[in-house]
């Protein structure tokens, strides 16, 4: 058996875990943001579903879901920052609030 290769995910309430993704180097390499967002949901039960999860890793957003890991620089025992994405966004003026 190979080494285990893990990612730490602080979750939405503060809580740090680490996450079993893979075995080997070549799984690792090939994971997609979409696969861990399944594994942190599969680890996080009351996490929403795909559309309301987003990852965090060094200030940038994992915003595309078929990218690999890799390409964001992620490496075994990485530190990822989950937040929830929240309905809104919409720009009131001056005159519709008076």
């Amino acid at each position: 058996m190979g080494k285990l290769y893990c990612v730490n995910i602080c979750g939405i309430r503060g809580v740090v875990k680490s996450i079993d993704l893979c075995n080997t180097e070549e799984q690792f390499k090939s994971m997609t943001v979409e696969q861990l967002k399944d594994k942190i949901r599969q680890t996080f039960p009351a996490t929403p579903g795909k559309k309301g999860l987003r990852l965090i890793f060094t200030n940038k957003m994992l915003d595309e879901d078929f990218k690999p890991l890799c390409e964001y620089g992620i490496q075994h025992m990485s530190f990822i920052q989950v937040v929830l994405r929240l309905p809104g966004g919409r720009c009131l003026h001056v005159e519709e609030v008076i």
